[in-house]
């Protein structure tokens, strides 16, 4: 087995480099961290080597014939870009998935101008608890990012996952495979619960964490639904929101 010592080595820098989002976008790559998600993106066939620790080996998953690195702890800080990695970083290829093929299960979450990757993440990881078929990052925070992966804590490889520049392109696909589009607003005009009463093809749309949805967005919507706030908190954070909505659509289509 290989062993890296030094920050400074060229692959090192190469490698870490993935840590910004226009060297994955140009390079069809990104980096995964802890051995539960290297798990997921093992069992997923993206992993293109493996960088682990001396005293984390022990928590290596089966690599399935993947290269394996040794490397020390700072050189796994400089390729996680955290002060406290997990023990074990994963180069993985960015898997690419058509508008269409994410959109043809039926129930499609995206995320329009959310921003912060951990949100982003753990609405991933939400989506893929509730039975969600597929999702769409609109704008917003790259869902492979680190952050977004740690906090998709290995959701990113269950589910068929696009890209795309502009709502107006989704909003079009969705309807064409027969989609109902129903954005989260805090002026919703309908109950939550409507979300339940039926079993249709959904796009579940989340707006942006400041600003909401955008009125070229709502446009495109069906519908708009308000989680309702029963105390006194002003409003929920998106990724709360979303899991709110996600599981009341799931209750309906569990009815089907």
């Amino acid at each position: 087995m290989e062993r890296v010592t030094s920050t400074r080595n060229p692959r090192v820098r190469a490698l870490s480099s993935l840590n910004r989002s226009r060297e994955r976008r140009v390079r069809g790559q990104h980096l995964v961290e802890g051995p539960r998600a290297v798990e997921e993106a093992l069992d997923a066939g993206v992993v293109l080597e493996i960088f682990v620790t001396e005293e984390a080996l022990a928590q290596l998953p089966e690599t399935d014939g993947v290269t394996v690195t040794e490397v020390t702890e700072p050189v796994l800080s400089k390729l996680s870009g955290t002060t406290s990695p997990q023990g074990i970083v994963a180069l993985a290829r960015t898997p690419v998935f058509a508008l269409e093929t994410v959109v043809a299960g039926g129930f499609t979450v995206v995320l329009d101008g959310v921003a912060d990757p951990g949100n982003a993440g753990t609405i991933l990881r939400t989506a893929d608890a509730a039975g969600a078929t597929g999702a769409v990052f609109v704008a917003g925070a790259d869902p492979y990012g680190p952050k977004a992966v740690r906090a998709a804590a290995g959701s990113t490889y269950h589910l068929p996952v696009a890209v795309e520049d502009g709502p107006e392109v989704v909003a079009a696909t969705c309807r064409a495979a027969g989609h109902r589009l129903v954005g989260l607003d805090a002026a919703g005009d309908a109950a939550l619960e409507s979300l339940a009463e039926r079993s249709d093809p959904i796009a579940v749309v989340l707006g942006n964490e400041a600003h909401g949805l955008s009125a070229t967005t709502v446009a495109l919507l069906d519908q708009t639904v308000a989680v309702p706030i029963h105390g006194r908190a002003e409003s929920l954070n998106v990724a709360a929101a979303a899991a709110v909505a996600l599981y009341t659509v799931a209750r309906g289509r569990s009815r089907t």
